[in-house]
C-alpha cells in the first residue's frame, strides 16, 4: 500500500478439504473478505444465504461449475469434509446453502465460497491465498516493477497480471475461432459445389425443353432471368437452412457452453460478419453461375438442343 499508484489490496483466503463424495479429489473453499459481500450475494442464482450467515463456517455457496462434475449435488445437502492443519485432521459438516455463478477472477477457480471469517475456523494455519492488488487505471511500469520486486524477494509469492490472462484468453479464442472457421470454410466450399452441381445438372437435363421454349420465342434475356430465379431459389433454401438454422442452433450451444464453463464463455455474440459474408458469397456465386450457364447453353444452336436426347 506504500507504493505510489496502488489504490487497494484485498486478501482472499482458501483451503482444501476432502470428502468421500469427491473421492480422491481435493475441493477448495474460498473465504471472501467483507469488501466482496455485495458481489457474493448478487451472484447467487439458486437458494438464499447472506454474507453474515456464512461467517458461521458451516454453510457454503457452491460454484455452479461444480454441477458439471457432480450433478447430484443440490441445495440443502450436508457435506462431511476433512481438513488438515498443524494440529491434525478435523471433521466438519458443511451445508450447501446456495448455488452461485461468479467470474473466475472473483472465485479464483475455487469450488465453494464462504465468508473469510468462517473459513478461519477451519484451520490454525495461515489461510491467506490470494491478494488482489488494485492500481490506478493508467498503466505504470514502475508500479509493476516494484510489485515484481516484492514477489522475488519473498520467494513464496507468484504474481499474475490481468492483462496477461486476458491476452492468453484472446489467443486461445483466436486459435479456436481459426480452427472453427477453417472447418466451416471447407463445409462452405462443399455447399457451393453442391449448388453449382445442382444448377448445372438441372439445366443439362432440360436442354431440350429450353430449346423448345426458345424456339417458341423465349429471348436470351428471359432465359437469363429464368436461370437467375432458379439460382435464387436454391440459394434461398441453402441460406434458410445454413444461416437461419445455424443461427437458431447456435444459441443453445452457447447456453450449453456457458452452463458447463466451456472456455469460460459467459456472453453471447452473434457472428453477423460471418453471416453477411456467407450470404454475399452465395448470392455472387449463383449470379455468376447463372450467367455462365446461360452463355454455355446459347453456344449450341436451338436445333441441336431440341434434338438433344437425355
Amino acid at each position: 500500500m506504500r507504493i505510489d499508484g496502488i489504490t487497494g489490496v484485498e486478501c482472499y483466503k482458501a483451503t482444501y478439504v476432502k470428502s468421500e463424495i469427491f473421492g480422491d479429489n481435493r475441493v477448495w473453499i474460498e473465504g471472501i473478505p467483507e469488501s466482496g459481500k455485495k458481489q457474493l450475494e448478487s451472484g447467487i442464482i439458486e437458494g438464499n444465504v447472506t454474507y453474515e450467515e456464512l461467517i458461521s463456517g458451516d454453510k457454503v455457496i457452491m460454484d455452479k461449475r461444480m454441477l458439471h462434475w457432480y450433478p447430484s449435488l443440490k441445495i440443502g445437502d450436508i457435506l462431511d469434509v476433512v481438513v488438515k492443519d498443524e494440529n491434525g485432521v478435523h471433521k466438519r459438516k458443511l451445508e450447501i446453502a446456495a448455488i452461485g455463478y461468479y467470474p473466475l477472477g472473483f472465485v479464483n477457480y475455487n469450488d465453494f465460497i464462504m465468508a473469510d471469517k468462517g473459513l478461519e475456523t477451519f484451520s490454525n494455519n495461515n489461510l491467506n491465498f490470494y491478494y488482489h492488488v488494485f492500481a490506478k487505471e493508467k498503466y505504470d511500469k514502475d508500479v509493476e516493477a516494484k510489485l515484481k520486486s516484492i514477489v522475488e524477494e519473498s520467494g513464496r509469492l507468484e504474481m499474475g497480471v490481468w492483462k496477461n490472462v486476458y491476452e492468453e484468453y484472446r489467443s486461445n479464442i483466436a486459435l479456436t475461432s481459426g480452427v472453427c472457421y477453417t472447418f466451416l470454410g471447407i463445409l462452405g466450399a462443399i455447399c457451393i459445389m453442391n449448388i453449382i452441381n445442382t444448377m448445372i445438372h438441372s439445366v443439362y437435363i432440360r436442354k431440350k425443353e429450353i430449346g423448345i421454349l426458345q424456339a417458341l420465342g423465349m429471348s436470351d434475356g428471359q432465359l437469363n432471368k429464368m436461370l437467375q430465379l432458379e439460382g435464387l431459389f436454391y440459394t434461398a433454401g441453402t441460406l434458410l437452412i445454413t444461416v437461419g438454422g445455424g443461427s437458431l442452433a447456435g444459441y443453445p450451444v452457447f447456453l450449453w457452453a456457458k452452463d458447463h464453463g466451456f472456455l469460460s464463455i459467459t456472453n453471447y455474440h452473434y457472428p453477423k460478419e460471418a453471416a453477411v459474408i456467407v450470404i454475399l458469397v452465395l448470392l455472387a456465386v449463383q449470379s455468376v453461375l447463372a450467367l455462365a450457364i446461360s452463355k454455355s447453353v446459347r453456344k449450341e444452336s436451338i436445333i441441336d438442343r431440341i434434338r438433344y436426347n437425355n
